[in-house]
């Protein structure tokens, strides 16, 4: 089945993408359609997130498993349809982890009839991508001198607000 993806470029201006895709290609087949997509030079490491509605980060898929064991599930291990398998999944995929290109990726479209043979493949562009990655508040205010003994109650507040409990896909 083809997807229709939409992704759109965290940035202050209107930017994005119609991306289609075989939804058994991999996240790392993607991830280079992606890059293509906005210009995107070089070979910096990149992930995807699974997300829920709200946009909310959840697990990491990397581009490649740098963990001891060896058994984390990496971008090229994946398939589309694994993670974002109808209209209405979502996902976020940052670039470039000293710029942080951050761009949220949502199917749109499914069972798209496609004049394409070759995926990914570009179908729409809007807006022209920034020369340098966008200020990015993904990660938000970070306090590098958290007295872990004074602020307990914080990180248990996690937990109450649901974000541990949400569904990520």
């Amino acid at each position: 089945m083809i997807l229709k993806l939409r992704v759109i470029l965290e940035t202050e201006e209107d930017v994005f993408r119609d991306i289609e895709v075989q939804d058994t290609q991999n996240l790392l087949e993607i991830h280079q359609g992606i890059k293509d997509a906005f210009q995107l030079d070089g070979e910096e490491m990149a992930s995807f997130y699974l997300s829920n509605d709200e946009w909310f980060q959840g697990s990491e898929i990397p581009m490649e498993d740098f963990s001891e064991e060896g058994n984390t599930e990496t971008m090229g291990n994946i398939a589309v349809n694994q993670v974002i398998p109808s209209k209405g999944n979502k996902m976020i995929y940052v670039y470039d982890f000293f710029e942080l290109w951050t761009f949220y990726v949502e199917v749109v479209e499914e069972d798209v009839i496609s004049v394409n043979n070759n995926f990914p493949a570009v179908v729409f562009e809007y807006g022209q991508r920034p020369d340098n990655a966008p200020e990015n508040d993904m990660l938000g205010e970070i306090d590098l001198y958290v007295d872990i003994e004074d602020d307990e109650d914080d990180f248990l507040d996690f937990d109450e607000n649901g974000y541990n409990d949400q569904e990520y896909w």
